[in-house]
C-alpha cells in the first residue's frame, strides 16, 4: 500500500512538471504568433533599410523601430535619456591617407607597399631617431623632439596599448615607427590591408593631436640591424596626407523587464543581438543591398519576440535585452556597454546571444559553445521542447565564438553563449548567404526560424527561473575573470 501511493505521488508529480513545461511553451507560442514576428524581419531586412550599415541612417531608424517596439511591450527604458531606450556609442570613423610614407636613413616606406598607418594628423614631422629594443625604458628615457622606432613584440597588443603612446607623446615623443620584423604569425599583406582600410574605432574625437604612427615592413631583419648600428646619428620623418577622421552617430537599444522574484530579480539575464550589417556595397551582383537576413535580422527579431513575451510572462529572474550596433565593425556595440553597464555587470549573471551566419540543416540549433558554462541541460530542453536537436561548434578552426558580442561579455566574466541556427560547416550552405546580398526574407525556411526564436526564448526562461546560477566550466579561459567579476574563491 504504502508502495503504491509512493507511485502515484511520483505520477502526480511528474504529471504537473509536464503539464507546467507544456502550459509554458504554450505561454510562448500562444505569444509569438508567426506571421506578427515575420512582419518585423520583413521590415528590418527590407531594401529600404539599405542593409544597416553603423553609421547610417537607416541603422539609425531600425534601431528607433526597435526602441518602440519595446516601448510597446512595457520594458523599462534604460538608454541615457529618461524615458528612452538609446544608449549613444562614441565610434570614430577613420579613413587611411591618400599618402604615407617615413623615412628612415636612406629608406623610404611607403603606404603602397611597406607601411601601415595607424594614427596620426596630416602633415610632415621630422627629428632625430630614439631607437629602443624594449619599450620597458622609456620611463628612464628622454624623448622630447625625439621620434621612438622600435620593433614591434605583439602586434595585437601593442595595437591595444594606448596608454603606452600617450605616455610616449606626454614625455615629449614626436611620433613613433614601429617596426614589423622577423618571425610574426600574421603575413605583412594581411596586415597592412588590415591598418590602411577604412575602419571604426570607441572612442571621441580629441581635441589632442594624435601621435603620428606608423607601422613597417622589415621581416628581413636587414634594415633593423643597418639602423641598431646608426640610429644615434639618423634622423626620420612621417609624411601624412588626407587622412580623415569624424564621429559616428550610432546606438545600442536597451530595456529591462524586471524579475518577479524579490531575491532573484537583482539578478539580471542579458539578451543581446546585434542589428546592424554591411550596408551596400558595389560587386559581381546588379543587387548591392546586403539585407542580413540570417546575419542579423532573424536575431534581432528574436530580441522583439523576447520582448513581447516577457512582458506578458516576467521570469523570477530580471532581463535586460540590448540590440547592439557596429559588430560587424569589431564588436563595438557589445564593447561598449561591457564598459558601460546600465546595471553593474556583477549583478549580470548571464549573457545569450543571438547572432547568425546562416544555416546547414532545418533539424538542430548550434549553441556556441557546448561544455563551457553549466547551463547546456536547459538549452537542449528547450530546443527539444521546440522540435529542435542541439549541437556544439563544428567548426572551431572558425573561431566564432571569439566573433560575436557574446566574447565582449566573457572576457569581462559575464558567462555567456552564441545562440546560432544549425552550422555544422561552413560550406555552399552558408557561403552562399553569408556577407552576400541575396540574404533575403524570401530566402529562409520560415518554419525553421519560428522554431529557433521559439526555442531561444524557452532557453532565457529556463535560464531566468533556474534555481541555480550559471558560472563557467572549471578550466575555461574566462572562468578567472568570472572569479574576479563575481568575488568568488580561486
Amino acid at each position: 500500500m504504502i508502495k503504491l501511493t509512493k507511485l502515484v505521488l511520483l505520477f502526480v508529480f511528474t504529471t504537473l512538471i509536464n503539464f507546467n513545461i507544456s502550459a509554458q511553451m504554450s505561454n510562448i507560442k500562444s505569444t509569438i504568433n508567426q506571421i506578427d514576428a515575420e512582419s518585423h524581419l520583413r521590415f528590418l531586412t527590407a531594401d529600404e533599410l539599405r542593409g544597416r550599415n553603423t553609421g547610417t541612417i537607416e541603422l539609425n531608424i531600425a534601431g528607433r523601430y526597435l526602441a518602440e517596439q519595446f516601448r510597446k511591450y512595457g520594458l523599462d527604458p534604460m538608454g541615457d535619456e529618461e524615458g528612452d531606450y538609446t544608449q549613444k556609442v562614441n565610434i570614430i570613423e577613420s579613413k587611411p591617407p591618400s599618402e604615407a610614407t617615413a623615412s628612415l636613413n636612406d629608406k623610404v616606406f611607403d603606404i603602397k607597399l611597406d607601411l601601415g598607418y595607424i594614427d596620426g594628423e596630416n602633415g610632415i614631422i621630422e627629428g632625430p631617431i630614439m631607437y629602443l629594443e624594449d619599450l620597458s625604458e622609456l620611463e628612464t628615457t628622454d624623448l622630447k623632439g625625439k621620434i621612438v622606432v622600435t620593433v614591434l613584440g605583439d602586434p595585437q597588443a601593442a595595437l591595444t596599448n594606448i596608454d603606452q603612446v600617450k605616455n610616449m607623446q606626454k614625455m615629449g615623443a614626436i611620433g613613433l615607427i614601429e617596426i614589423y620584423g622577423r618571425g610574426q604569425k600574421f603575413s605583412w599583406s594581411a596586415v597592412a590591408r588590415y591598418l590602411n582600410s577604412e575602419k571604426m574605432n570607441l572612442g571621441e574625437i580629441d581635441s589632442t593631436k594624435a601621435l603620428p604612427r606608423v607601422w613597417v615592413n622589415d621581416t628581413t631583419d636587414v634594415f633593423v640591424e643597418k639602423l641598431k648600428k646608426s640610429a644615434t646619428e639618423s634622423n626620420a620623418t612621417i609624411k601624412i596626407d588626407n587622412s580623415i577622421k569624424k564621429p559616428i552617430e550610432s546606438y545600442n537599444i536597451v530595456g529591462k523587464i524586471e524579475g518577479t522574484d524579490p531575491i532573484l530579480k537583482d539578478e539580471h539575464v542579458i539578451m543581446c543581438a546585434h542589428y546592424d550589417h554591411i550596408g551596400v556595397q558595389s560587386g559581381k551582383s546588379l543587387d548591392s543591398i546586403y539585407n542580413g537576413t540570417r546575419d542579423n535580422g532573424i536575431g534581432t527579431t528574436g530580441l522583439i519576440n523576447a520582448a513581447k513575451y516577457f512582458g506578458l510572462y516576467p521570469a523570477k529572474r530580471s532581463i535586460i535585452i540590448i540590440a547592439l550596433t557596429g559588430e560587424e565593425k569589431g564588436l563595438l556595440g557589445s564593447m561598449y556597454y561591457t564598459d558601460n553597464p546600465k546595471v553593474p555587470l556583477e549583478h549580470s549573471v548571464f549573457a545569450l546571444n543571438i547572432d547568425n551566419s546562416g544555416y546547414t540543416d532545418i533539424e538542430n540549433i548550434t549553441l556556441l559553445d557546448t561544455a563551457r558554462t553549466n547551463i547546456d541541460k536547459l538549452v537542449y530542453q528547450a530546443a527539444k521542447e521546440a522540435g529542435l536537436g542541439v549541437m556544439g561548434d563544428r567548426i572551431p578552426s572558425q573561431g566564432y565564438y571569439e566573433r560575436s558580442d557574446q566574447v565582449s561579455f566573457a572576457k569581462k566574466g559575464v558567462p555567456a553563449v552564441n545562440f546560432k541556427m544549425s552550422m555544422a560547416a561552413f560550406d555552399e550552405r552558408i557561403s552562399t548567404y553569408y556577407h552576400q546580398p541575396n540574404d533575403e526574407f524570401d530566402s529562409i525556411d520560415r518554419d525553421y526560424v519560428y522554431k529557433y526564436w521559439i526555442s531561444y526564448i524557452r532557453s532565457a526562461e529556463l535560464i531566468s527561473n533556474w534555481d541555480q546560477i550559471p558560472y563557467w566550466m572549471p578550466g575555461d579561459k574566462f572562468e578567472e575573470a568570472g572569479n574576479k567579476l563575481y568575488s568568488r574563491k580561486q
